[in-house]
């Protein structure tokens, strides 16, 4: 299940938290049974960017904010913003039977312990 894509419904969140039915990168928690830990997706735009160029050559370096992560695989952006735990009756069925490669869910991993401690500080 870890790194696997599904879509997720997100309905009934509030504000500028995701909503309705989006992708999302799933990943069990270790003795939970009936909740998964998610990070949601979103299409790639240039408001993600500092710069048009990085955009069209989707550089993952070139990314505005910490809470970004590109994943080259699905070209889409992980949102760790709105990373959250959310309960497996959420899970609507998976994304094209896809799973992040070893490379991807390293980065993801990566950068999601990075944005953590910088919001724990």
């Amino acid at each position: 299940m870890n790194g696997r894509i599904y879509y997720i419904n997100f309905s009934g969140n509030k504000g500028s938290e995701i909503n309705k039915t989006h992708l999302g990168i799933i990943f069990s928690i270790p003795k939970v049974k009936n909740m998964v830990f998610c990070i949601p997706l979103t299409s790639p735009k240039i408001k993600h960017f500092k710069t048009q160029n990085g955009f069209i050559n989707r550089k993952h370096l070139d990314l505005k904010f910490q809470n970004l992560v590109y994943i080259d695989q699905t070209d889409s952006i992980a949102l760790l913003d709105q990373m959250r735990s959310i309960s497996i009756h959420r899970l609507l069925k998976p994304y094209n039977d896809i799973t992040l490669n070893e490379k991807n869910i390293n980065i993801l991993t990566t950068k999601t312990i990075k944005y953590l401690k910088h919001i724990l500080k």
